[in-house]
């Protein structure tokens, strides 16, 4: 038997989408001392709880897969690679179709104690031209300074997060390739700050404005909103880039209204 730990991938297809076929090398070694329930645990710090069934000897991620798959927005052509070191946390890490390790969507990290803060200090020079002034919440007053919703895991993206000042609830967002070819972007959990309806936020960057709907995602394992309609067309007529970093900064709970800061790829 190979020593610990072993790693094995699974390729998303429209077939595994419910439920997820480990493979059968791996049962067949390790099956008979599998935890059940196991907990999956993503870059993000997240611990996601999924139980097996057997089925004719074959061993299947169901119970809390689906909501795994909801969250990170896996579709056919996604990579997830496992690493099993003989517990039941299986530490785990997603690929999008382009083959590069998706920007993990997370919530509140308050709100999470499995969510690891492992942003380091750090002195950035922020593009020259760039109004990062603190501009409070209409209508409210400004309080103390406030940090990104979300740790993003690029690390330029998290430099930005952490140097970003404002009163203001905001988030941090690396654009990815993937990001520019799809029609929807996942963001953290608003909940507390524009409620849990479907409605329509307004990204304000320079003197324009564009309406893209938002959307609650909410399940029993973790909850986040998603930009949709509208979001493509933002994309677009603002000439993001993969490599671009933005701060989606919350300026109007009543309006729904986020300022968004763009930090180019200059590379």
């Amino acid at each position: 038997m190979a020593s610990l730990p072993i790693n094995f991938f699974k390729v998303i297809l429209k077939t595994n989408l419910e439920r997820l076929k480990i493979p059968n090398k791996f049962s067949c070694k390790y099956g008979s001392g599998l935890p059940n329930p196991l907990f999956m645990k993503p870059p993000d710090g997240t611990e996601w709880k999924v139980n097996w069934a057997e089925d004719k000897g074959e061993i299947w991620l169901e119970k809390g897969w689906k909501e795994f798959v909801e969250h990170y927005s896996l579709d056919q052509g996604h990579f997830i690679f496992f690493k099993y070191e003989g517990t039941s946390q299986i530490h785990v890490i997603i690929l999008d179709q382009s083959a590069l390790e998706i920007d993990y969507p997370c919530g509140n990290g308050d709100e999470n104690d499995n969510l690891v803060k492992t942003e380091e200090e750090s002195d950035m020079v922020l593009d020259e031209g760039q109004d990062v002034k603190d501009e409070q919440i209409r209508g409210e007053k400004c309080g103390e300074r406030t940090s990104s919703l979300n740790r993003p895991t690029q690390s330029r993206a998290r430099e930005v997060a952490c140097n970003f000042v404002s009163c203001n609830p905001f988030f941090t967002v690396f654009i990815r390739p993937s990001h520019t070819a799809t029609y929807r972007l996942s963001v953290p959990d608003l909940r507390g700050l524009i409620g849990e309806k479907e409605r329509y936020a307004m990204l304000e960057l320079g003197e324009r404005g564009w309406k893209v709907k938002l959307i609650a995602n909410n399940s029993s394992y973790f909850s986040h909103h998603r930009f949709s309609t509208g979001w493509y067309l933002f994309l677009r007529e603002t000439e993001l880039q993969s490599g671009d970093v933005c701060v989606f900064e919350l300026i109007s709970k009543e309006d729904c209204v986020f300022k968004v800061h763009v930090f180019k790829n200059h590379t």
